[in-house]
C-alpha cells in the first residue's frame, strides 16, 4: 500500500487521479492529510510519499520530519524528506550559485536588490505564476511591491514572497516553452511540453501539428534524463514535477511542484492531445505498480532481518 501524503487545500490531485485514469490504482494508493497524519500515533505498514510540501507550515513539517524518522526506522520506503528537500526559493539560489540557471530569485523581505531587470513577482510556495507583469525599473518594482502589499493576495506576509529575474527563453520565432517531467523514485517521466507566445506559460497554447509532434517527440526520447535526475538529487526530491525551458540547449528550472495534477478525471484527455494524457497515463501507472510491489518486497525483508 502507498500512503499517499497533502495537505487539506491541496488533496484534490491524487483524488482526480484516482478519480480517472488511475482507477485501477484505487486500492493501492491511499491518500491522507497531513492533518491526519500528524495527530496519529500509530502508522499502517507500507510506502509514504510526502507530497505538498511547499504547502506545509513550519510546524507540520517539523512533525512530519518526525514522523519520517519513525516510518524510516521501521524500514517503510519513503519519497520526499520533509525538511531536506529544497523548495523554490532555496532550489533556485543553489540552481544560479552554480551557475546552471541564468537568473537569481530574491526574497522581497530580504530587501536585496535584483542584479539584472526585467523582473517579477510571485509567491514564494504557490503555483499560481506571476503576480505582475514584467518589471523593467527598479521604480516599478517598488510600485509593484506597494501595490501588491494593500491586496488579499499578499495578505499573508511579505516573507512569502519573491522577485525572479526574467529569462527569456523564447524561440527565433517568439515561441515559449514549458517543458514538465514527473519523478518517481529514480524513474524520470515526461509529462508534456506546453507552447505560448507570451512568457508566463501556464498551459498549451499553440496547437499546430508541429507543436503536437514536438511534444510526441518529447514524452517519447526522454531526451533530458540524466540531468533531471541530477536536478532532482539535488532537490532532495524523490516525488514531483519539474518544470523548465532550454536557453542555448541548457536547462533553465523554474519549480519543482511535489504534489502536481497527474492526469485529471477525464479519461480522454484534451482532443488531439488525448494521446499524450493516455500514454502518460500508462506510464506512471506502471512506475507507482512497480513502486507499491518493490516497497511491500523491501518491508518484507527488512522485519524478516
Amino acid at each position: 500500500m502507498i500512503y499517499f501524503l497533502t495537505t487539506r487545500q491541496n488533496k484534490f490531485p491524487i483524488r482526480r487521479y484516482l478519480d480517472g485514469h488511475g482507477a485501477a490504482l484505487a486500492q493501492r494508493i491511499t491518500p491522507v492529510l497531513y492533518e491526519r497524519l500528524l495527530a496519529e500515533t500509530e502508522f499502517p505498514r507500507g510506502a509514504y510519499i510526502f507530497a505538498d510540501l511547499e504547502l506545509l507550515t513550519d510546524r507540520q513539517r517539523h512533525e512530519a520530519a518526525r514522523i519520517w524518522q519513525e516510518l524510516a526506522a521501521r524500514g517503510y520506503p519513503l519519497l520526499n524528506h520533509p525538511a531536506q528537500s529544497l523548495r523554490r526559493y532555496d532550489l533556485l539560489r543553489m540552481l544560479h550559485s552554480r551557475g546552471d540557471n541564468r537568473f537569481n530569485v530574491y526574497r522581497v523581505a530580504d530587501c536585496e536588490p535584483p542584479r539584472q531587470f526585467p523582473v517579477f513577482v510571485r509567491g514564494e510556495n504557490d503555483h499560481r505564476g506571476s503576480r505582475t507583469p514584467l518589471l523593467q525599473t527598479p521604480e516599478e518594482l517598488a510600485a509593484a511591491i506597494r501595490r501588491l502589499t494593500w491586496t488579499r493576495w499578499i495578505g499573508k506576509k511579505l516573507g512569502d514572497t519573491i522577485i525572479t529575474e526574467f529569462c527569456d527563453t523564447a524561440d527565433e520565432t517568439g515561441v515559449y516553452r514549458k517543458f514538465s517531467a514527473f519523478i518517481v523514485g529514480g524513474q524520470i517521466l515526461p509529462r508534456h511540453v506546453f507552447f505560448s507566445d507570451h512568457w508566463m506559460v501556464k498551459s498549451w497554447k499553440l496547437a499546430d501539428t508541429r507543436f503536437l509532434l514536438e511534444e510526441e517527440a518529447y514524452i517519447e526520447s526522454n531526451p533530458h534524463e540524466r540531468q533531471l535526475q541530477q536536478i532532482f538529487a539535488t532537490a532532495n526530491i524523490d516525488y514531483g514535477r519539474i518544470d523548465y525551458a532550454l536557453l542555448d540547449g541548457q536547462i533553465q528550472v523554474w519549480e519543482i511542484n511535489t504534489n502536481p495534477m497527474i492526469v485529471g478525471s477525464g479519461r480522454g484527455g484534451n482532443g488531439a492531445r488525448a494521446a499524450v494524457h493516455d500514454h502518460f497515463a500508462i506510464r506512471i501507472q506502471a512506475v507507482l505498480e512497480r513502486f507499491d510491489a518493490e516497497s511491500s518486497q523491501t518491508i518484507v525483508r527488512s522485519q524478516a532481518a
